[in-house]
């Protein structure tokens, strides 16, 4: 099967329009469709994968003329399975082993030898309630629990019902429930206040609720506030808003995400998140990438590096994903005695992923310091198309701080482009594109 054989087409950009006549010319319903060999016309295989280094990846397939396999797809744990096919798409899993048969991987299964496809684990501690032999995590067994879903050390069991306190409805086994009884712990059917009253409406926590309707008896939260409707206040609820992260480890407390995702990598997730903003370096998350804003790009921040002689290659970010533009590298500071360039230092991308800018086979930008110190590489970027929204904002400059020092440590460069993808077809057109208009603009 053929790649990059396109039927009579033109590229606007980076989209590929096909004359309509010859699309349906060669769809899979034509049977002369020359891409169609038996069963596997249109099915596309897939290609990439094993990042390696935690930053996800895509999966690339094969195109053709048939108008339907030319996909790209998120492979977020970058083990070459589409995220939509991965049965672990945030685990690294290429081989998809499913012992259990319940539809999610082993390698991301909290019951990996029991068939649990919703994955509950209502203390958090990684092991599914099918399979966890201490669901609360109280310490207690789930055989010898009195209430095996709330953590309940002492075991009181008031009534000797064999329910405990915590999760018994009727304390006092009076038939009147606890919320509803003017003495929850004391028996009186008839609810005549007894002549001792002291369990009767009674307040710990002093927050004018009484104990047998206040959702956090021991912690004073007079709202009453109940993110998840479960029955414990949010002042005492371990997990708010019921997704099985723990608040100290959600990126969004009050909203229900238990894939945790965040696309613009702030910290907060896309469940919650108001404003998208793309952190490139972490240690300056003020510093982010916005779409809505002038044309902008990033190399990256900062960057530490324990030794000389490391092959560096500069990322390219930019608030515009697949913008034709050119750039150019330069060191705008180094240490004292250093000649290190920036070798390939020019050139134009237009392929991106998640901002990131993919820069073209055989002219890829690389940086070797040769002294201890600190170095500046500041790019400059040009849109070879005036922005539709800020058409005046056509070039932009960023700098990326290299530390290089034995205080320093080993950094990350983690691509989130395809492993294996080559952009010559596309980066060369661009370029000669580009050099061409250049040329008739002089």
């Amino acid at each position: 099967m053929s790649l990059f054989r396109f039927a009579p087409a033109f590229v606007l950009g980076a989209i590929l329009v096909v004359n309509p006549g010859v699309a349906q010319a060669q769809s899979n319903d034509n049977p002369d469709n020359p891409e169609c060999l038996g069963d596997s016309c249109g099915r596309p295989q897939e290609e990439g994968g094993g990042c390696g280094c935690g930053c996800g990846g895509s999966v690339w397939v094969n195109y053709t003329d048939d108008g339907d396999t030319l996909s790209y797809t998120d492979d977020a744990d970058g083990d070459g399975r589409a995220d939509d096919r991965d049965n672990c798409p945030f685990v690294s899993n290429r081989d998809q082993t499913d012992t259990d048969g319940d539809g999610v991987g082993n390698a991301c299964d909290n019951c990996p030898s029991q068939s649990n496809f919703q994955q509950r684990d209502a203390d958090g501690d990684g092991i599914g309630d099918d399979c966890d032999p201490d669901q609360d995590n109280d310490g207690v067994e789930n055989a010898r629990d009195n209430c095996p879903l709330i953590p309940n050390t002492d075991q009181s069991d008031l009534d000797a019902d064999g329910l405990g306190d915590v999760c018994d409805q009727d304390d006092d086994n009076d038939g009147v429930p606890d919320g509803s009884d003017n003495c929850p712990r004391v028996f009186n059917p008839d609810q005549v206040m007894p002549a001792d009253a002291s369990q009767c409406r009674v307040d710990a926590d002093g927050d004018n609720i009484s104990d047998n309707a206040d959702n956090c008896p021991g912690l004073a939260n007079p709202d009453q506030k109940d993110t998840d409707n479960d029955g414990l206040g949010d002042a005492c609820d371990p997990d708010i808003d019921n997704d099985s992260i723990l608040n100290d480890a959600d990126n969004c407390k009050e909203v229900a995400n238990r894939d945790q995702s965040d696309d613009d990598r702030d910290g907060i997730g896309d469940a919650c998140d108001t404003l998208y903003c793309l952190v490139v370096d972490k240690s300056n998350p003020a510093d982010c990438l916005n779409p809505k804003s002038p044309f902008t790009v990033s190399a990256g921040g900062h960057r530490a590096e324990k030794q000389t002689g490391i092959a560096i290659r500069p990322a390219l970010f930019a608030n515009r994903n697949g913008a034709a533009m050119e750039y150019k590298w330069s060191v705008t500071k180094r240490p004292e005695g250093s000649n290190a360039v920036v070798e390939s230092p020019q050139g134009a991308v237009t392929l991106s992923r998640n901002w990131e800018y993919v820069y073209v086979d055989g002219n890829v930008p690389h940086f070797v310091p040769d002294k201890k110190g600190t170095y500046e590489l500041t790019v400059e970027a040009r849109l070879a198309f005036a922005d539709r929204v800020f058409p005046d904002h056509r070039v932009s400059t960023s700098t990326l701080v290299v530390a290089v020092g034995e205080e320093g440590e080993d950094g990350s460069n983690c691509n989130s482009v395809p492993a294996g993808f080559s952009a010559t077809a596309f980066g060369a057109a661009l370029l000669g594109m580009l050099l061409r208009r250049r040329r008739s603009e002089q």
